[in-house]
């Protein structure tokens, strides 16, 4: 059996508890969205941080369980992804040179007695704005700091140098 985590808001905890998870749409693309359960934490719970940064809540990781032969897809955000079963999604996931940016989608919903615990993940990881934003310095145009945390810092900042 494929161990996956999965991201959810604390708020709906109690509804994913009793009906399991729905499917979501984000990018055109429909489905549960899942990163396999490896053991290196930060790979495992890199959304964390985007997550918390886009929607300023507090969360809660689901730890579920899949078939091996399931069938999802795996590929990095914003890019092509390919189908391909859940137990070889947590092997690339395992060997890849830059799993930063991976997604699991289930196309299907999760049913409430496929999730095993719910955590609280000690800690926030991951990165924000995109992987390799890792030393880079935001853009600050008006556009791209709309609505975000100390966008006004970044644009002023932005301005000066301009």
């Amino acid at each position: 059996m494929a161990q996956f985590v999965h991201l959810l808001d604390e708020n709906d905890a109690a509804r994913i508890k009793r009906d399991g998870i729905r499917i979501a749409r984000a990018r055109g693309l429909k489905g549960v969205f899942l990163f396999p359960l490896t053991e290196n934490f930060v790979v495992s719970h890199q959304w964390m941080r985007e997550l918390r940064r886009t929607r300023g809540q507090s969360l809660l990781a689901a730890r579920l369980r899949l078939s091996d032969t399931e069938r999802v897809l795996l590929g990095k955000y914003n890019e092509e992804h390919v189908e391909v079963s859940a137990a070889r999604a947590i092997g690339i996931a395992r060997e890849h040179r830059d799993p930063m940016g991976l997604e699991v989608i289930l196309r299907r919903s999760v049913e409430a007695k496929e999730i095993e615990s719910f955590y609280r993940p000690p800690k926030v990881v991951g990165w924000r704005y995109y992987p390799a934003a890792h030393g880079r310095r935001p853009c600050g145009c008006p556009y791209c700091q709309r609505s975000e945390p100390f966008g006004r810092r970044i644009r002023d900042a932005y301005e000066r140098d301009a």
